[in-house]
Parts: structure tokens; C-alpha cells; sequence
């Protein structure tokens, strides 16, 4: 994505933007159960008199195609969404595959086995899903679709779906990492709030400032969780799992250092309520009850989808900001995928389905002023009247723009698009996480950097000699 799209976007989030968030409440709640522009296009499903989508499906026959559409949301916004996209498609009907569930993949790779997967589906693991030929490529459709295009979708969110230049699947929810900040508990301790371009020392700094044990009283908490956001800042070159676009790199010295700082912010200076644990948390917030939600802790490592929860519950004014840097500054995102299944009989019907939920300016529109409000994901588009309906219909923080102006240079959580990222966690890390060794450092992460490397792209290489014969 070009550097201008930043700045055109983040000219709109200050226009936009709400003066402040917080305290007061808003008159749409959320009850979707969700904790998650410069140019005006017409959606190809709207071009033609007749009705005739860009690909080149034809809504004025009299048949009627039925779609089975397996997802793990909230059913009855799903069902909103599916007949708000049937009023403007009504050749075409969706119905929910309730035997899709979970586990996905299990139910799944059962569907397929008995050659009944749902037509669009939600992707939990994509690299699996393509080296099993569940997944259809959608490169064709999107050639002949002059909507699917840089300047009106994240191009560095689309491509995670690519295996081979080919596109398998596309995002079509978002949600971006940064740091929730209690504005009234830093104004309280006469503490500056910080710039959108501070550091990770400035960070360490105002978290020490914050903390008052005796008042139970915190700088920070769910750092613990946070090593994959603080990788790319120590090293810029690196993305979620310190994966380079090429190849994961454990033994860089970033891993570490991200460790070891994280383990100086909890372990030495205490300035995170996560050194306590969550019995003794209970005891001073309540039952399950977040410190930060409570107005007892300064900042929150969270993404946007906590923001509904805030709005509802937090009895003081907040803010968002991008995740401090060392030597870059670069934001986290998180996306959810979806997908058509290769062995679908209407390819041309559930590409417009995929293309209404992903890229199509009606579908957002239709969402975010209609269905999902306020809605939880960010718009995937590039259009300033998408963007300005999600920032008058959803709940928002002033710093919310400064993490935006991030999102073309940001990295995406590699679980369900990067190969082995699921079967590294699982398999490599999470043995020294479950026991905390590497962030307590009972074993230091320079020790082990090269065998987790090793044994990392030992699984990835794996993983992606499947993917290349099922994509040749």
C-alpha cells in the first residue's frame, strides 16, 4: 500500500474522529457479542441495469441458487448480514451450515471427507485449508473485477491470503494492537500523556510512574501476552513471530530483547499487575474483573475490539495509541479470513457473497449504518464514506488515528495464514510459555534462540513444500 494512503486516511481520521470517548455512553450498545478515502466507488454488484455483478453473475434469472455458508459469529448478526446482501442478490441464497462448528478444522476436514463443505466459509488455518484443496483460488475473479484493486483495499492484508500469487482467501474482519490509556488516572498522577511516536523507554518510565502497590495500583497489565507485538519494534525488518516475509528469525537478537524487556517491566520493576496472580487480582477488582476496566491500572495492551466493553464499562476517560517503538514503530493487526470452497458448483454466486463481506463499499456501508452497530472491525476499504460511517457508528478514541495512519506498513497475526505459525506456538513455544521459563527467564532466550529457530523452520519448510504442491 503507497505511504499517501496513510496520510489521505489519516486527514479523514482527523476530521472524523470523535472529540472524546470514554465517560460518556453511547446510544448503540453493542449486542452483537463481538469483542472485536479518497475515492468513491461503485460495488460491482450495483453496475448494470440489470443487476449484473463485475464477475459476471447474472441476478436476473429466475433460478434461485442456495449457498451454504459456514462461519463461527454470532448467528444473528450473520443472518442480518445475509439478508441485507439477499435484497441486492436475489437470485442468491445463504444459508448458515450449522454442522460447521467447532473444532473448525475437525468439522471441517469431516465435511470434506464426505464432500459437503459449505460453499463460503470462515478459515481458521489456511495453510492446512490450501494443502488439503479445500480452498478455491480466487485469483481469476479478481482479475475480472475492477473493484479488487490497491487503492481501495489494505494490500498488505490481502496478501497473507496469497500462497504462490495465488489468492485463497481474503480478511474480512480487522482489528489492530495498541495501548489503552486511563487519560483520568495519568492526569490524576500529573503524568504527560504520551506522544504517538514514544518509545518503549517512555513506556517503562510512565509504567513505574504509575505504580502504587499499596493503593493496588498499576502501570500496565497484559504485557505478559504482548511478546508478539513488541518483536517488530525492536527490529522493524521482522513481523508477527519474527517472520520476514521469507523465513522466521528466533535467533535475531530482537526475540530476546523484546523478552527481556518484557521480563524487566514485570519481573524487576513490578510495574505490571500481571507479576500477581489472578486470585489475588480478584481480591482488589472483583471476580474475573480487568485493573484496567476498574480504573486502577494506567495502560492496557488490547486491541479495538475491547472498545465496546469500554464504552459500557470503564468509568473514566480512555484513549488508544500505537505500541510504543525502540527501533521502529510499527502496529500489530489481527485478521480473520474467509474463503470459497474449491469443490462449490456457484463459484460465480459465492464470490459475490465473499466479495459483499470483504471489499465491496455497499456490503461495508450496509454493515456498519444498518447491522453492526456500532460495528467491531475496521473497514478493510479504502473509501472515505466507509470511513466516516465506521467513525460516527462505532466506538472510537482520538489516538485511534495515529494507530490507522500505521496499518499499510503494520504486520498480521501470522496464525492463521503464515505455514507452521500454529504448529510453532503450539509445539516449540508454548512448552517454555506454559511454564513461564522464557519470560521468567529460567531459561534465557539467547540460550534456546537457535533450537527454536531450527526446530521452527523445520516445521515451516514442512508446511510450505505442502502448500507448494497443492498450488503448482
Amino acid at each position: 500500500m503507497k505511504k499517501t494512503f496513510a496520510l489521505t486516511l489519516a486527514v479523514v481520521m482527523l476530521m472524523a474522529l470523535l472529540a472524546g470517548c470514554g465517560g460518556s455512553k453511547n446510544s448503540s450498545q453493542s449486542e452483537n457479542g463481538n469483542t472485536q478515502s479518497a475515492q468513491n466507488q461503485t460495488d460491482g454488484a450495483k453496475s448494470g441495469d440489470n443487476g449484473t455483478a463485475s464477475t459476471g453473475t447474472d441476478t436476473s434469472s429466475n433460478e434461485v441458487v442456495t449457498l451454504k455458508f459456514g462461519t463461527w459469529n454470532n448467528p444473528e448478526i450473520e443472518q442480518k448480514k445475509i439478508d441485507a446482501f439477499e435484497k441486492t442478490h436475489p437470485n442468491i441464497k445463504i444459508e448458515i451450515d450449522k454442522s460447521i462448528t467447532w473444532p473448525w478444522d475437525e468439522k471441517l476436514g469431516a465435511a470434506a471427507a464426505a464432500g459437503k463443505l459449505p460453499d463460503v466459509f470462515f478459515v481458521f488455518n489456511a495453510p492446512n485449508d490450501v494443502a488439503s484443496g479445500w480452498l478455491a483460488d480466487l485469483t481469476p475473479m479478481l482479475k475480472e473485477d475492477p473493484d479488487y484493486n490497491e487503492k481501495n483495499i489494505f494490500g498488505n492484508l490481502s496478501a497473507t491470503g496469497q500462497y504462490n500469487g495465488k489468492q485463497y482467501v481474503l480478511p474480512h474482519q480487522l482489528f489492530t494492537t495498541g495501548v489503552l490509556i486511563n487519560v483520568d488516572l495519568f492526569n490524576k498522577e500529573n503524568i504527560p500523556l504520551p506522544k504517538p511516536n514514544w518509545t518503549v523507554d517512555d513506556f517503562e518510565k510512565i509504567a513505574k510512574k504509575l505504580t502504587k502497590p499499596s493503593e493496588n495500583q498499576f502501570g500496565v497489565e497484559n504485557i505478559l501476552g504482548a511478546r508478539e507485538s513488541f518483536v517488530p519494534q525492536f527490529d522493524p525488518s521482522l513481523g508477527w513471530l519474527t517472520y520476514d516475509g521469507k523465513q522466521f528469525n528466533f535467533d535475531k537478537p530482537a526475540f530476546s530483547d523484546a523478552i527481556h524487556w518484557i521480563n524487566n517491566v514485570v519481573y524487576n520493576d513490578k510495574s505490571a499487575v500481571d507479576f500477581y496472580d489472578r486470585k489475588e487480582q480478584d481480591k482488589w477488582y472483583g471476580k474475573d474483573k480487568s485493573g484496567f476496566v476498574m480504573g486502577k491500572v494506567g495502560m492496557k495492551i488490547d486491541a479495538n475490539w475491547a472498545f465496546a466493553d469500554l464504552s459500557k464499562n470503564a468509568k473514566f476517560k480512555w484513549d488508544f495509541l500505537p505500541i510504543p517503538g525502540k527501533a521502529g514503530q510499527r502496529v500489530p493487526m489481527v485478521t480473520d479470513y474467509i474463503g470459497m470452497a474449491a469443490s462449490t458448483k456457484h463459484p460465480k454466486e459465492a464470490f459475490e457473497f465473499i466479495k459483499w463481506l470483504t471489499y465491496s463499499k455497499e456490503g461495508w456501508l450496509e454493515r456498519i449504518n444498518n447491522i453492526e452497530k456500532p460495528i467491531s472491525t475496521m473497514p478493510l476499504i479504502n473509501d472515505r464514506e466507509v470511513w466516516d460511517a465506521y467513525l460516527k457508528n462505532t466506538f472510537t478514541a482520538p489516538g485511534l488515528k495515529d494507530v490507522i495512519a500505521g496499518i499499510p506498513n503494520g504486520f498480521v497475526d501470522g496464525y492463521k495464514w503464515l505455514p507452521g505459525d500454529a504448529e510453532i506456538i503450539d509445539k516449540v513455544l508454548n512448552p517454555y510459555d506454559t511454564k513461564k521459563d522464557l519470560v521468567t527467564l529460567k531459561v534465557k532466550p539467547e540460550d534456546v534462540a537457535k533450537d527454536i529457530q531450527n526446530k521452527a523452520m523445520d516445521i515451516f519448510n514442512k508446511d510450505k513444500a505442502q502448500i507448494d504442491a497443492a498450488t503448482k
